[in-house]
């Protein structure tokens, strides 16, 4: 697994003390709504603000799909874009890490979210399926945007406070 900006790793979907409670309640009620924690799948998602509708993964899930899974005490809820031999390449809408999640480890799968007073099925709303096919197909250039931004920051902060070497004469 790589390293992600601070600003956007991924964050716990709720509190280490819920994480078992959601697994509990998508096994005895078959559904789990709540809001997300966090800014990973932002655009989409707004943290604290909408409510996502997760139901449990009953199958194997699809590129563009939202996998809800276990990473430690968390539960992370991140897009599926592609699968390896063994699992899932998933990425948060607003991250630029990809990470390799064993299918073990994900049980759940966004089925919809709640923006203000609209519901938004992913399954059913064109709306929500040109997002995500679009925001998937612009993931490269937009890791790749935000490395070089990360990098001009590093060297401008470089050039702006000196720290080419202490000893260096100019």
């Amino acid at each position: 697994m790589s390293s992600e900006h601070p600003k956007t790793q991924a964050e716990p979907l709720v509190a280490d003390a819920c994480a078992a409670g959601i697994k509990e309640l998508l096994d005895s009620e078959g559904f789990y709504v709540g809001p997300p924690v966090g800014v990973s799948m932002w655009p989409m998602l707004r943290n604290r603000r909408d409510a996502i509708l997760v139901v449990p993964a009953s199958e194997r899930l699809k590129r563009y799909d939202v996998a809800l899974y276990r990473r430690g005490q968390m539960m992370v809820l991140h897009r599926v874009l592609g699968l390896y031999e063994n699992g899932y390449v998933i990425c948060g809408d607003n991250c630029i890490a990809l990470e390799r999640v064993p299918f073990d480890q994900v049980f759940g799968v966004l089925k919809g979210f709640y923006r203000d007073d609209r519901y938004v099925d992913c399954g059913m709303s064109r709306s929500y399926r040109a997002y995500s096919r679009l925001w998937v197909a612009l993931g490269p250039v937009r890791r790749a945007s935000r490395r070089a931004w990360g990098l001009v920051k590093r060297v401008g902060k470089r050039i702006l406070l000196g720290r080419r070497g202490a000893g260096e004469l100019a």
